[in-house]
């Protein structure tokens, strides 16, 4: 954490920075740089603060587990600004959760007064879990400063105790407020407001503090080391973790990075450049022909890949299930560990099950081992029945962030199953090295990785989708339902359909059990292609393999999608349910019982006012939802090089060119609706509810402001980009109608991302579609890293 050690309104406004928190305004923060695994490098721009943190991992013959690491910090004033005096506090801590296996030594080698003279030992100790029978381990830190930055010296303080509970580390930055206003209340003589920890340390440490104050500009290096080794091999160590002996490895480490990124991304985008630059003189309607990305685009992609990477978390503790009735006690899953990515550091700081699919698609195109890893993490979760929890809260630390309505969850409600995204990517590349065993590229190796995994994941895989099948199958053969929508939320105007990962999207107003959903149906077809694709690949029995054949042909038959999704009036594709437009959201003012001890307060509540009689019927609210037929790839191409998949065998099977030239309408006629300015074509992105539609920017409640009513959300958008660069790999009419939209779309993308990244030092939950400013959570480190996989053009 750090703060201003002069300043009152430190304490006044609690103004020390701790955790990632949206409401401490800071105008950037970000990994602009970071590899996974190794290295990284972030800056946070806080008012007059501009802090660069860089982070290094290393391994060597007597380090333990989890290898030593350093961080530098440094620390300068904000450019632009007057320059004057200014000093900054950070403080570094660490805690064991176990008893350690022997006593801290805190500050070992004596009061340490001056960091300019070499790497000095501020705390030392063993853990169990650097190594059996509790591996040594200690903390070290040095000024690093060059002539530039001329430090006068920093100064140190510290404090270490015995934590009383695990509360504490929850509350640390009060902790350390809390005791550096004692020590200023035991100087009444001082007339200077200067806050320092108070240097003590108590016999049985498990929770040490250090604090490091400096005049801007300086910098600070941080080791820990940890293993075994003789005196002389440990401070050859320490010395090649900080001072001149970091300046090496991290400038390796950054020029690692980047000519890795190039060999992962840059040739995809030097593609698009050099194609936009030198159209094809064949008039070919490949992608990308006309859309060069935009200058600058390569940096602010390597940082979306960064913060996505540098998000990255693990997390330990036991989900909160209702069993029954809606009133019954929740009860505790099990305990278990997550690895994942995260959407948001400052406002979702914890794992998603919908948006985990996103984030591997990227993920796996930079570090195959490390998305394999997070994958299995997340079906490790799957309880018997197949079911995972959508919203992972585990641990005290994640639960505190999380307001208690979406804490508890329910085994009935799904969530999109867009983890197999990435595992089709790794099902199409078994399939693709089976049909051509020396492609270029392929590497036998990896195949096997690939396929050992997919072996290992096929019982779970077999598990999450016969659940998806069994409890969420819809009202008629072949459709599907979302559970978890309310009847009874009448403070709504819609109903929200939170399971779907679309949340407010317009649904049926009246919900029941006669709901058609098109998006899940989509998403089903996508996995019952996978599992035959992986089963397949994996060379299993027919018997196990030819459900997901005959699944895969009877959701992608046209026909049948058609006759229950396809509203022929209107030329779209919807949700089916019971509904009436004639709905209104009144607002009344009510009044509400007060804290205890504090009167009733006033407050607008809302109430949901139908005055038209509700019908089954197609849902007439055009937006994300009338996408999927065209996302998933279940249109037919009617193209030259032949149509895709069970989708084809349905639209142009006995009909022969007729069907096929009837299929290649619809398809045409949905790329037109997609590029239509009054429904979701902007000059942003694709808005996710048509600008024509009655809930279009529509509040739900009186206190929840319209969320997928017209925001451009990134993830959807990218998904259209990969069905766009699909069919306009066939050629012909729709091959030419789909690259030109995928070129317009990408561009209008690129340039909405890269400028509020610029403008503003972020990448946002969503964008709004009239003005193109990056609104609600941020930094959004989630899927709206898929820029990188869009400017690179990998699908």
């Amino acid at each position: 954490m750090w703060f201003d050690p002069d300043d009152p309104n430190t304490l006044n406004q609690m103004r020390a920075r701790h955790e990632a928190n949206q409401g401490d305004g800071l105008t950037s923060y970000g990994w602009k740089r970071h590899d996974g695994r190794l290295y990284g490098q972030q800056q946070l721009l806080d008012e007059e603060y501009n802090i660069t943190l860089s982070m290094l991992k290393s391994f060597g013959n007597d380090s333990g587990p989890g290898g030593d690491w350093s961080v530098r910090l440094q620390l300068a004033r904000t450019a632009g600004l007057p320059s004057r005096r200014r000093r900054i506090s950070v403080i570094v801590y660490m805690a064991d959760e176990d008893t350690p296996r022997e006593p801290w030594q805190v500050l070992p080698e004596g009061e340490v007064t001056d960091l300019r003279t070499g790497p000095a030992t501020l705390l030392s100790g063993a853990s169990s879990a650097l190594g059996r029978g509790g591996a040594r381990w200690a903390l070290h830190a040095m000024e690093s400063n060059t002539p530039a930055t001329r430090s006068k010296g920093c100064r140190m303080d510290y404090l270490a105790l015995g934590m009383e509970s695990k509360d504490y580390l929850l509350r640390v930055r009060d902790l350390a407020l809390s005791t550096m206003w004692e020590r200023l209340e035991r100087q009444p003589s001082s007339n200077r407001f200067r806050l320092y920890l108070p240097n003590g340390a108590t016999t049985s440490s498990d929770l040490a503090l250090f604090q490091v104050t400096c005049v801007l500009p300086s910098t600070v290096d941080l080791a820990l080391t940890s293993g075994s080794g003789d005196t002389e091999e440990w401070e050859e160590r320490v010395a090649s973790l900080v001072g001149p002996g970091l300046d090496a490895p991290l400038a390796a480490k950054q020029a690692e990075f980047d000519e890795r990124f190039d060999r992962v991304f840059g040739e995809g985008i030097r593609r698009q450049r050099a194609a936009a630059a030198s159209p094809s003189e064949e008039g070919g309607a490949a992608a990308g022909a006309g859309a060069g990305p935009p200058e600058g685009t390569a940096e602010v992609a390597k940082a979306a890949l960064s913060n996505l990477l540098g998000s990255m978390g693990y997390f330990y503790g036991s989900s909160l299930v209702r069993v029954g009735a809606p009133d019954s006690e929740p009860q505790p899953y099990w305990p278990a560990p997550l690895f994942t990515a995260v959407p948001s550091r400052s406002f979702f700081p914890r794992g998603f099950l919908w948006d985990e699919g996103f984030h591997q698609l990227l993920v796996q195109r930079w570090d195959p081992q490390l998305s394999r890893d997070v994958m299995a993490h997340w079906f490790d979760l799957m309880n018997s029945q197949g079911w995972i929890p959508r919203e992972q809260i585990l641990g005290e630390e994640a639960r505190s962030r999380v307001p208690p309505e979406f804490v508890v969850q329910n085994p009935s409600h799904a969530n999109p199953p867009s983890l197999f995204l990435p595992i089709a990517n790794m099902a199409t590349q078994l399939v693709a090295a089976a049909h051509n065993a020396s492609a270029a590229g392929s590497d036998p190796a990896e195949l096997a990785r690939v396929s050992a995994f997919l072996r290992r994941a096929w019982p779970r895989l077999e598990a999450w989708y016969r659940w998806f099948n069994t409890t969420q199958a819809g009202p008629l053969p072949g459709s599907y339902r979302w559970h978890g929508r309310d009847p009874q939320a009448t403070a709504e105007l819609n109903p929200k359909t939170l399971t779907s990962g679309l949340d407010d999207f317009p649904r049926a107003s009246h919900p029941d059990a006669t709901e058609r959903h098109l998006d899940l149906r989509c998403w089903m077809a996508l996995a019952s292609q996978a599992m035959y694709d992986i089963g397949s690949s994996l060379g299993l029995p027919a018997a196990a393999v030819q459900p997901y054949a005959a699944a895969t042909a009877v959701l992608s038959d046209l026909r049948g999608l058609r006759r229950l999704h396809f509203d022929e009036g209107r030329g779209w594709f919807a949700d089916w349910g019971t509904h009436t437009e004639d709905v209104a959201l009144a607002i009344k003012r009510t009044t509400v019982p007060g804290q205890p001890g504090q009167p009733p307060q006033a407050r607008d509540v809302s109430e949901r006012v139908t005055k038209g009689w509700p019908l089954p019927q197609f849902v007439p609210q055009f937006g994300y939802v009338s996408l999927f037929p065209l996302i998933m790839k279940l249109l037919p191409t009617g193209g030259p090089n032949g149509a895709d998949g069970a989708a084809a065998a349905a639209a142009e099977g006995a009909a022969g060119g007729a069907a096929a030239g009837a299929g290649a309408e619809l398809t045409l006629q949905q790329i037109a609706l997609l590029r239509d300015t009054s429904l979701l074509w902007s000059p942003h992105g694709l808005r996710s509810l048509a600008a024509s539609a009655s809930l279009y920017k529509k509040r739900n409640t009186a206190d929840d402001p319209p969320y997928w009513r017209g925001q451009i959300w990134m993830n959807i958008n990218y998904l259209v980009l990969r069905a766009l660069n699909h069919y306009a790999a066939v050629g012909g009419e729709v091959g030419a109608a789909a690259a030109a939209a995928h070129d317009e779309l990408r561009k209008r993308l690129l340039t909405t991302l890269l400028s509020n990244y610029r403008n503003n030092g972020y990448l946002y939950e969503q964008y709004d579609d009239e003005t193109g400013r990056g609104t609600s959570s941020h930094p959004f480190t989630g899927w709206t890293a898929l820029l990188t996989l869009i400017a690179a053009q990998e699908y």
